[in-house]
């Protein structure tokens, strides 16, 4: 038995809605009657489409895709099946439709090769369905029984009996279709060796070659539909229903949400590219839509909008270019191998992130590219769902550069991050675009943490136990992310099975397992190599949550039979999932919403639910030891400890399950909670759109030095996701990580120490720490408390705040290249020259006004250390070689030299703060310096920003044959009555 129990999402049906597409994928073709299945005839270029209500089998040319004749048969033909020699198309005839108590369940043979002649045979219950095998015989199923019939002799052979089950007799009422009378399909692999097929209580696989039949009847809630099967050319797996089942009858993958609608949607497997196109109505009202899965793990790729619901069976061409599918009309060809030839809309990105700071509320911008797949000029329209986010252009055609432009200001009163819409919508293109993500934060600087960008729907977070690796749940894709914690990307991405919910590591830190609410599987990944091993089985089960003891692995499982939720172990040994027939002395039943969190020394196990109760697995009596129900509800975070602790919700815990404290926080909802030694650690927020709160807790739930953070935690959903696991202090205690509205939020072990407010003791030229500084260029600034940590960015265009830590010059914000308690490096404004006053805010307070001249024109030239560490030199580049100029390597006469440094100022065309410098056309100095070699002028050949970098400039210059030779020469540049002088070697 197995089935689901679904709570459907009515907003995201109406989502669907609200932005359905002008155009439609695929080509209807009307049969004027009710179609009840499909047979391919590529050697005659044909399909035959059983009309159940007309009693004919029409005949399609798939050039013209155009009915082209009809073959009239017995009454009710309802499915339909080419032997694999082209010989034989066998029909089955459903019902009674002629003279009172006159029987017309039959099978009708039809010759191809003798001009249609047919024959009937009489069968003595109602068939269900039939299929040839590669041995040219078919499996028909009817009520009662499996038969085998060969279609040269006409003679039938008994297989197997089933269990008698309710046949709709005809007639039926108005507005019943094939897939409601006949409940039932079957269809076989391409190279006919599996036979797959199911009814309303029936399921069953047939292996040609050995004649091994599996059956089984079952129960399923929703009814298993859409009453559809399609099977991979191999027979290894196939699609029926809202199910994927393997060769094994595993059923490893399913349908989110589905209706239970019998008479919508059908399935088409292309396992040449490991695909499922399929329609699974989540509602009766839900648009036709066809989503492209893939076949191992149904992670969903596009959605395409059909001209009708499908209605039953399809099946594909040899080639994967063509999907025939029953429809409400009678049948759609759909194109699905020459989809790039079709109109669809593609954007680079799922979400743009805008991160602004106190010191910056100066429009941003992005931008990213729509286009069509297929390189097609595709119109498009775009809407922001916020004023303060804008597009441009917001209409027009592919493939397009899409700017979005944020105005802070419109954002001001928000702490967090806040997520804006674009939807993204075409008069022509089929597919259904995902809207794309905005997320605007403006950092204040004493919010903690630096977050990361990751898109789609995030549902779990734990730390390996035994080292700095952590791993992050991506429900919507099917993933786990595996992060480095050195420093924090990801190493890994892991496919898992359908609906991920939970993941635990086991005692032994070997293994990651992960539960999902979509399959009946447990997958397995080494922690060490993030290798998949064999899955666990769990045939009748859906994981909700997961945990490991050093006795037990255990899963709170929702019942695929319809009984309820329950606790079940899992055995790694035999890769079985084992249901205990009690937990100690109370019943093995639970909630559905229901979490577990392990004791990290493998003590102990918590259940929480969001009724209030709560459980305790004891792994030294290897059983459940307590049960209380003293809450009304919980959500939130749970969590358990070494030392006998527990929380859940904002509860505290003891051995027991009695409270001893609450969890005391400043923001209102809770989401996250972890233990160190013998505190922990709170994470909660207002809304998802605030800033967070992350506090230390002592063991009576008293919080201290609660800290803002740059965006909030996940928060809990009731009935939908009530508990929330975003708190993972790593191995190391170095770093905790959070679970946060973009994706994950990086703290330092000390995100609460105090920091004095910064001070500025100097402020210099970046080249050589002792020039002026002038616009544009590059400038250092020397204090002490300048930031909390120390970090670099290779970040285009230069962020204005970095390590907590951002500066204005006059107000204005300055892009910032690096940042240390002691040291930050930065580019000097263009528009900043004159009396100026520069104001750095940090973490610890906004440091005092100090006051300085940036000079017009300031040249200074970099110097680096080519030979060691104590023998800098001038970075002045010999175009001879490509090397810096040294005593070994010194100036010749006649030699082309590129000189780097900073401080030119202004330049044309005019270059934005923090971008790097165009190539095309160059950006050149406006004031034009003069150098020289002792007292004779180099000829300067261009003077400007170094093309590609930041606030880097470079002068050419070509040195003259009376330049003077020797040892330590000074090279002169001169620019607005600034000079700065280096020493060169020149040689003949």
């Amino acid at each position: 038995m197995f089935g689901k129990s679904w709570v459907v999402a009515l907003v995201g049906a109406a989502m669907l809605t609200a932005t359905a597409l002008a155009g439609t994928f695929g080509q209807v073709v009307s049969i004027g009657g009710a179609a009840s299945d499909v047979a391919l005839d590529e050697a005659r270029g044909v399909l035959y489409i059983a009309n159940f209500t007309a009693n004919r089998i029409e005949v399609m040319s798939l050039a013209t895709n155009k009915i082209q004749t009809s073959i009239n048969v017995a009454a009710q033909p309802s499915s339909i099946s080419l032997s694999p020699d082209g010989t034989w198309l066998l029909v089955a005839n459903y019902g009674a439709v002629a003279a009172p108590g006159t029987a017309s369940n039959r099978l009708t043979l039809i010759n191809l090769r003798a001009n249609n002649a047919k024959q009937t045979f009489a069968l003595a219950d109602a068939p269900l369905g039939l299929a040839f095998g590669i041995d040219n015989r078919a499996l028909i199923v009817t009520t009662k029984d499996f038969i085998l019939f060969d279609p040269v002799t006409g003679a039938t052979q008994l297989l197997t009996s089933i269990q008698a089950q309710a046949a709709n007799t005809i007639p039926q009422p108005a507005q019943s279709f094939p897939p409601n009378i006949v409940a039932a399909s079957v269809a076989a692999s391409a190279d006919g060796t599996v036979i797959y097929g199911f009814g309303d209580t029936l399921l069953f696989r047939y292996f040609v070659q050995t004649r091994g039949l599996s059956s089984t009847l079952y129960s399923a809630s929703p009814k298993l539909a859409p009453r559809a099967v399609s099977v991979a050319d191999d027979g290894s797996y196939a699609a029926m229903g809202w199910t994927m089942v393997d060769r094994q009858g595993n059923f490893y993958a399913e349908f989110d949400q589905p209706s239970g609608i019998l008479n919508k949607g059908g399935h088409g497997v292309d396992s040449k590219r490991g695909l499922v196109y399929s329609e699974v109505p989540k509602l009766d009202t839900d648009p036709a839509m066809l989503r492209i899965y893939d076949a191992d793990n149904l992670t969903m790729r596009e959605q395409l909008q059909l001209p009708e619901h499908m209605a039953g069976r399809a099946v594909m061409g040899s080639n994967g270019n063509n999907l025939y599918a029953v429809s409400d009309s009678g049948v759609l060809v759909l194109p699905v191998g020459n989809l790039n030839s079709i109109p669809r809309l593609q954007a680079s990105v799922e979400d743009l992130v805008f991160r602004g700071n106190f010191c910056d509320r100066s429009t941003a911008t992005q931008t990213f590219v729509l286009s069509d797949p297929g390189g097609a000029r595709v119109p498009f329209t775009i809407t922001s769902g916020n004023a303060g986010v804008r597009v441009s252009p917001s209409s027009g055609v592919t493939p397009a550069v899409i700017t979005v432009s944020v105005d802070p200001n419109a954002f001001a009163a928000q702490q967090g991050t806040v997520a804006v819409s674009l939807t993204i919508t075409s008069s022509t293109a089929v597919n259904l675009v995902t809207p794309l993500r905005v997320l605007v934060n403006s950092q204040a600087p004493d919010q903690r943490g630096t977050f990361t960008n990751i898109p789609g729907t995030l549902v779990d977070l734990i730390a390996d136990p035994g080292k700095d690796q952590y791993y992050v749940l991506r429900q919507d894709k099917n993933q786990v992310l595996v992060f480095d914690g050195s420093n924090n990307t990801v190493k890994a991405t892991l496919r898992t099975c359908t609906k991920p919910m939970s993941m635990a590591v086991t005692f032994d830190r070997a293994y990651l397992l992960v539960g999902c609410d979509n399959s009946h599987v447990i997958n397995v990944f080494t922690t060490d190599t993030l290798q998949a091993q064999a899955p666990i089985r769990a045939p009748s089960s859906y994981v909700q949550s997961l945990a490991t003891s050093a006795k037990a692995i255990l899963a709170v499982m929702r019942d695929g039979g319809g009984g309820p939720p329950r606790i079940e172990r899992i055995d790694l040994a035999s890769g079985q999932s084992l249901i205990p027939p009690r937990l100690g002395v109370y019943k093995n039943e639970v909630p559905l919403h229901s979490v577990m969190a392990s004791a990290p020394n493998g003590a102990s196990i918590m259940v929480a639910s969001d009724d209030g109760s709560v459980m305790l697995y004891d792994a030294n009596v290897d059983d459940f030891t307590i049960s209380r129900k003293d809450y009304l509800n919980l959500s939130g975070p749970f969590a358990a400890s070494a030392f006998g602790q527990y929380v859940a919700g904002n509860h505290i815990m003891d051995s027991s399950l009695v409270q001893t404290g609450t969890v005391q926080t400043t923001a209102t909802t809770p989401s996250g909670f972890a233990f160190l030694d013998q505190g922990g650690i709170s994470f909660s927020a207002d809304s998802t759109s605030s800033s967070g709160v992350i506090s230390r807790v002592d063991a009576t739930g008293l919080a201290s030095r609660p800290t803002r953070t740059v965006e909030a935690p996940l928060l809990p959903v009731a009935n939908v996701t009530p508990f929330t696991r975003t708190l993972a202090p790593l191995y190391s205690r170095n770093v905790i990580i959070g679970l946060t509205a973009s994706g994950i939020t990086v703290f330092p072990a000390g995100y609460d120490a105090a920091v004095a407010s910064p001070n500025i003791s100097r402020v210099v030229s970046a080249a050589d720490g002792v020039s002026s500084v002038a616009p544009g260029g590059l400038f250092t600034i020397f204090g002490t408390n300048l930031s909390p940590t120390n970090q670099a960015t290779l970040q285009i265009p230069l962020p204005t705040a970095l390590g907590n830590s951002c500066m204005t010059v006059n107000g204005q914000p300055v892009p910032i290249l690096f940042v240390s308690p002691s040291q930050i490096n930065a580019q000097m404004p263009f528009q900043a020259v004159g009396n100026t006053t520069l104001i750095i805010h940090t973490p610890g307070g906004v440091s005092d006004n100090y006051n300085l001249t940036v000079q017009t024109n300031a040249p200074a030239v970099f110097f680096a250390d080519v030979a060691g560490p104590g023998t800098t030199f001038p970075t002045v580049v010999r175009a001879a070689n490509n090397l810096m100029a040294t005593d070994s390597n010194p100036v010749h006469r006649g030699d082309v030299l590129v000189i780097y440094l900073t401080g030119l100022g202004q330049v044309s065309p005019f270059v934005e703060n923090g971008m790097p410098s165009p190539s095309d056309p160059l950006a050149k100095t406006i004031a034009s310096p003069t150098v020289a070699i002792g007292s004779v002028q180099l000829q300067v050949q261009f003077s400007g920003l170094a093309p590609g970098q930041v606030g880097l400039y470079q002068i050419n210059v070509q040195v003259p044959a009376n330049t003077p030779l020797g040892l330590g020469l000074p090279l002169t540049i001169s620019q607005g009555g600034i000079t700065n002088t280096v020493n060169v070697r020149v040689v003949n």
